[in-house]
């Protein structure tokens, strides 16, 4: 009897002891909010390693994450594809305010669960999704690419193929070994190979969908998406262009497509976009950008900032081509927005995009295109004619209109290079369009006000 005693006395013993040994990791998320919506916070496990400490024994099961002193959902997306956390996975959740995540290393602890916020539907050509709540629907295509299906209490096209690319170039170029691209190949991501689509159908966050698809015609060129989905609309696209294999392109863009143009009822959807820092046919002509949309009475003003404004449908007679807008700067956000429907589509970035003085190097960055009701954000190098003729362009940049000037204005890409695009497009409601830009503005600052610190 003693020595049973004795033995359940060290037992409990060692039980106590390792309870007190136990220690716990803190990291502070701050954001700011603006608008009361949740924010997305992401980080891969690699971040969250190196910021609580390589050496620290971690338990990442034990994972909490607070707000206001309430644990909240968070979720690991498995982006590896493998059975166990690695590097590469991401630590999802959304905050409407300053929150902790806590890590600890005993191994005791079990891994939280936490509701789903999505349903899904494996279908003929892909995937139907919704919101347990019903107030967000949207189909997957075999691509990976998501529709808008439903928000709120309209329901219809609402945005389409969010994560396509529109790659063009020369598939066949000799560039490197005798300065010839050969002929010309155009491509969207509807035309690629799929190697794989992928739901992560567990989504107490978001609903994410993995996605690789081989960009054929340009072998050894690969599009790797992660689209999350969030129940308030909010759709994060994470595009890295893997290149395996020689690249000569013109174009390498990332888009969506039909943001409410194609829905019923909705004849009055304008696009909204902050001034144009720069706008190539605005400096052909000696103006402003203001100046340009001026002309075109397309500005409005909103607490006395001027934004561009027009029908979504109207090419606004641009000097040349047939694109609204081309050769343009890439800007915070943009949208389009019906007043009718109180309700928008818009595409907002993670930082405001560098502007060089330089045209030709700022032309090789990414620049702005709304062409056939597209949001067009990327790489694009064709160039008009027209640039012979105008002092500001003719020796900056040479027309694209034979073969030798292709070659000099492709961007020539070698294996290993890697091109990223992180993209939020946010489906929202607002009572009018001096809502929809406040809005905006402050979901920008929102997206962008993510801030990690290590708690001592």
């Amino acid at each position: 009897m003693k020595k049973s005693k004795v033995f359940l006395s060290i037992v409990c013993l060692i039980i106590f002891s390792t309870i007190a040994m136990a220690s716990v990791r803190m990291i502070r998320v701050n954001i700011t909010n603006e608008t009361g919506i949740p924010v997305p916070v992401t980080m891969t496990m690699y971040q969250l390693r190196n910021l609580i400490g390589v050496t620290f024994p971690a338990n990442w099961n034990s994972i909490r994450i607070y707000e206001n002193g309430k644990e909240i959902p968070y979720q690991i997306d498995n982006v590896a594809m493998s059975n166990k956390v690695s590097g590469q996975d991401i630590l999802a959740f959304s905050i409407t305010g300053p929150a902790t995540i806590e890590v600890s290393d005993d191994m005791s602890i079990q891994a939280p669960t936490y509701p789903d916020q999505f349903k899904v539907m494996q279908t003929n050509d892909g995937y139907s999704v919704w919101t347990v709540n019903g107030t967000l629907a949207a189909s997957i295509t075999d691509h990976g690419l998501v529709n808008v299906t439903k928000f709120g209490n309209v329901s219809g096209e609402i945005v389409d193929q969010i994560g396509i690319a529109r790659i063009n170039g020369f598939p066949q170029s000799t560039y490197w070994a005798n300065g010839q691209v050969g002929p010309n190949a155009e491509q969207t991501s509807n035309g690629f190979k799929i190697i794989y689509t992928k739901v992560l159908e567990y989504s107490p966050v978001r609903l994410t969908i993995l996605t690789e698809l081989e960009a054929l015609p340009f072998i050894g060129l690969y599009q790797d998406i992660i689209t999350s989905i969030y129940p308030d609309g909010d759709v994060l696209v994470n595009t890295t262009f893997n290149f395996k294999t020689y690249q000569d392109l013109m174009k390498l863009q990332v888009m969506i497509t039909h943001p409410l143009t194609n829905l019923q009822n909705s004849t009055d959807v304008v696009h909204i976009l902050p001034v144009f820092r720069r706008l190539i046919w605005a400096d052909m002509q000696g103006i402003s950008p203001l100046e340009y949309w001026l002309q075109r009475n397309a500005i409005i003003y909103v607490n006395n900032v001027p934004y561009i404004i027009f029908p979504a449908t109207n090419s606004m007679n641009p000097p040349f081509w047939t694109a609204t807008y081309i050769f343009a700067s890439e800007e915070n956000w943009r949208t389009n927005f019906s007043p009718s429907l109180k309700l928008g589509v818009a595409e907002i970035l993670p930082h405001t995009a560098p502007l060089y003085d330089d045209y030709s190097k700022w032309m090789k960055g990414n620049t702005w295109v709304y062409e056939s009701q597209e949001f067009r954000d990327g790489q694009f190098e064709w160039t008009p004619d027209n640039f012979y003729d105008n002092p500001v362009t003719q020796n900056i940049l040479n027309p694209s209109d034979t073969p030798q000037q292709w070659a000099k204005l492709a961007i020539h890409y070698i294996p290993g290079d890697s091109v990223n695009f992180v993209r939020l497009y946010n489906v929202y409601n607002s009572s009018d369009i001096q809502n929809a830009i406040t809005y905006l503005n402050q979901r920008t600052v929102e997206f962008r006000s993510i801030q990690f610190s290590v708690i001592p």
